[in-house]
């Protein structure tokens, strides 16, 4: 964690506009922060490595290098700095690429004042609870959840939820990849709801997301069945020094998930297919079970380098 100005977690504010800059100056003062300023992309890449601040605000559009690219960088080398973007337009491509690329939150211009002060507030308390329990962390052993629920599909962002909120509590100090461990879980997740315990095949999904609702009418019609309906899905995370594992089993008929990578993860053409590539990609070790109705997912840890 970056402290300068007498202990005070730093914020780094990248914005080409001066008006703008001293309206984010000025609240995250109030909250707390210290301030480091930036007018364009690359003195917001140069600043996040020398200063490395626990929050970065970054505007879109700014000289030199926009703020896509500034946060490709600033990702890049450090994958767990809390970067806002601050936009004046309501683009939904280019909000779901800053969010792709591991933004926390956007906000829109003309703020409003109590949307960044809710964001400022819910960062610095993070901060904040990170530095009561960092001591505790050398005190760790092994910690163990386990879970289990019903296959219903509104329930997976539920759990990915709270198995992110774990992680980053559990491991404070730590380089984190939250985005990509949770995108990672929420296949492993969806793969045990859909093909496992509701048995639907890969060709079945392909025809169903051709038509309007259609993939929630298949899973409306495989839960009227009572025996489908009852099973459940289980999840056991492992907290050990330095590596979280995972094992998530369903109480399907399992398959064989080789056959079911079929497209890369570069094929944006597929509709679907491609979540074990992601989970692959996203996370160290990946196996399953011989019957093919469980994942074992393992994401190595390393500390913050300060």
């Amino acid at each position: 964690m970056a402290e300068e100005a007498r202990g005070r977690p730093v914020a780094l504010i990248a914005e080409d506009s001066a008006t703008t800059r001293k309206i984010l100056e000025r609240l995250a003062e109030e909250r707390g922060f210290h301030v480091i300023e930036a007018v364009d992309g690359q003195e917001a890449v140069d600043g996040a490595t020398e200063h490395q601040p626990d929050l970065i605000f970054l505007d879109i559009h700014m000289p030199k290098m926009n703020g896509l690219e500034a946060l490709e960088e600033i990702r890049d080398r450090d994958p767990n700095v809390p970067v806002v973007i601050v936009s004046s337009t309501a683009d939904p491509e280019t909000s779901e690429e800053a969010l792709s690329l591991g933004a926390v939150n956007l906000i829109r211009k003309p703020f409003n004042r109590e949307e960044i002060q809710f964001v400022l507030d819910r960062i610095y308390r993070a901060i904040e609870e990170e530095a009561d329990i960092r001591d505790v962390l050398d005190l760790l052993d092994r910690r163990e959840t386990r879970l289990s629920f019903a296959s219903e599909t509104g329930m997976l962002s539920k759990i990915v939820a709270y198995l992110g909120r774990e992680l980053v509590n559990g491991y404070p100090g730590f380089e984190i990849p939250i985005t990509e461990i949770k995108l990672a879980l929420y296949e492993a997740l969806a793969n045990a709801f859909e093909h496992g315990n509701l048995g639907i095949t890969f060709e079945e999904k392909t025809k169903v997301l051709m038509v309007p609702g259609g993939i929630e009418k298949l899973f409306k019609e495989r839960l009227s069945d009572p025996d489908i309906a009852r099973r459940r899905i289980f999840v056991a995370a492992d907290y050990e020094p330095g590596r979280a594992k995972y094992r998530i089993r369903d109480e399907g008929e399992g398959f064989d998930p080789e056959a079911q990578a079929k497209k890369p993860l570069a094929d944006t053409t597929a509709l679907h297919g491609r979540g074990i590539t992601l989970i692959r990609h996203y996370m160290d070790e990946v196996s399953w079970n011989e019957t093919g109705n469980e994942v074992r997912l393992s994401k190595y840890l390393s500390p913050k380098k300060h």
